[in-house]
């Protein structure tokens, strides 16, 4: 591991300045070095942390289930207005607070 990847592993690991400082000086980076990588560190650690696309594929699935949803709510209001209003409203409700459960459980 190089001495920048080290740095970030340690600002990874939730660690302050002062802390990271401890540990560079122990694994025998100088003065310079240290002020250098933990400048370096914190723009790639943030930069990492703004640009971080673990969320993006919650949201997709998420837009998934509401576009399903729709579509059966959409047939269920089609049902409704042909005559079969019971299991219609029932399935509306149903529906309905299946996604409401889902959407507060992620």
């Amino acid at each position: 591991m190089n001495k920048l990847d080290y740095s970030i592993s340690l600002r990874a690991k939730g660690l302050g300045a002062e802390e990271i400082k401890k540990k560079m000086e122990e694994k025998g980076f100088d003065d310079s070095e240290i002020q250098y990588y933990l400048k370096k560190s914190d723009e790639i650690f943030l930069d990492q942390s703004i640009h971080y696309k673990g969320l993006k594929s919650r949201g997709t699935n998420k837009n998934t289930l509401r576009m399903i949803s729709l579509v059966l709510t959409l047939l269920l209001l089609f049902s409704v207005f042909f005559g079969y209003v019971r299991i219609g409203l029932l399935g509306l409700v149903i529906l309905w607070s299946i996604v409401g459960i889902v959407t507060r459980r992620s």
